[in-house]
């Protein structure tokens, strides 16, 4: 569909009487330029005409109009009967209006066209957003019967004692399983480019979040372990327990994908100078610098593992995003190539759980 007007157009009334208005301005402006022998530059007030015909006029007719407005000062200067004007101030004053109107117009049009690359950006990524949610939502209903009913294929006794039946049932499952993962990563996306992002923080249990985000990890990566440690000083911290479990259970998954079957993923929990802190420790590919540069940026896979391990790049982005909205941050460090990663996310303690306990009594 083409553009009404640089800008949004007037209502249909002020589509006529604007352009009177601005015309009727042009002619006062050039009367008043071409009859008074003031020093002042009055073509200088030709802007106001420019900008005014952007409200009404394509970028052909602003253009237009500039060089109307031009004309009409060199025309002044033409036919003015005052001596003044051809006098050496007046000559300076009529070139700096003509480089001025010129110089508006430049830069009326230049904002006026990265106005519209941005409005149809944003109406480009909002399409995105909703054919990304819209697909997704469709894809969960017959994936969730998938995974229901090879589950519970696997688990008959002919499926079960039959070797090349139970590895060919597994495999569905998993392949279903990540693919059930890779569709949450698409609308967990859709829904924070589309700031439909909410956190609703409550005193949560640092404990439960882990226990539930590391139980739900290690039925996806049975061969795996999982040591979780936890501190002594039991600690509640202030945070939506969803989006967190949400993110630890991303960089859990992050974990078993880069380190080999069979390693060991260490889970710690503890408080820490006025933070309470969630490390993710692995066994596995390690970061490179660079890696370490880009790690939480939107689609960012290292070219190492392109091709060979899969994902989309938005699983740490969507973790970080999470983590952030409870107030929270997520660090990563690794010794190098080959060597682990040990990824941690720190949330500020803000009361200890015997407080909030002594608080509740006094209540």
């Amino acid at each position: 569909m083409k553009p009404k007007s640089l800008l949004e157009r007037p209502a249909s009334g002020g589509a006529i009487v604007l352009p009177v208005i601005t015309a009727a301005l042009a002619a006062a402006i050039f009367a008043l330029d071409t009859v008074t022998a003031s020093e002042v530059a009055a073509p200088v007030l030709y802007v106001a005409v420019v900008l005014m015909s952007v409200r009404f006029c394509e970028r052909r007719g602003v253009i237009l109009v500039c060089g109307g407005c031009l004309v009409l000062t060199i025309v002044s200067l033409a036919v003015s009967t005052h001596g003044l004007k051809q006098s050496t101030l007046g000559l300076i004053n009529t070139a700096i209006s003509l480089v001025i109107i010129v110089l508006t117009t430049y830069l009326v049009l230049k904002i006026e066209s990265a106005k519209s690359q941005a409005k149809a950006f944003t109406e480009a990524q909002q399409l995105r957003d909703a054919l990304i949610g819209s697909v997704s939502h469709e894809l969960r209903t017959p994936l969730a019967s998938i995974l229901g009913g090879v589950s519970i294929l696997a688990e008959t006794p002919a499926v079960a004692k039959d070797v090349q039946l139970s590895s060919l049932t597994r495999g569905i499952r998993d392949e279903g399983v990540r693919l059930n993962s890779d569709i949450q990563n698409l609308l967990d996306a859709a829904r924070i480019t589309s700031h439909g992002l909410q956190s609703r923080e409550d005193w949560t249990d640092p404990a439960d979040i882990i226990n539930s985000a590391t139980e739900r990890i290690r039925l996806r990566y049975p061969g795996h372990r999982f040591e979780l440690q936890f501190g002594a000083s039991p600690t509640l911290i202030h945070v939506d327990p969803v989006l967190v479990e949400q993110a630890l259970g991303q960089i859990l998954s992050n974990a078993a994908k880069f380190s080999p079957p069979g390693s060991t993923i260490h889970v710690s929990a503890a408080a820490e100078g006025g933070q309470f802190a969630i490390a993710v420790r692995d066994e596995g590919a390690g970061l490179t610098a660079d890696e370490k540069a880009h790690l939480m940026e939107k689609f960012f896979r290292g070219q190492r593992h392109t091709g060979k391990i899969p994902g989309s790049g938005l699983g740490l982005w969507i973790a970080n995003t999470f983590v952030s909205s409870s107030g929270g941050r997520i660090e990563a460090a690794s010794p190098g190539e080959g060597q682990g990663t040990t990824m941690r996310l720190l949330f500020p303690i803000t009361r200890s759980a015997d407080d909030l306990e002594l608080a509740a009594q006094e209540a």
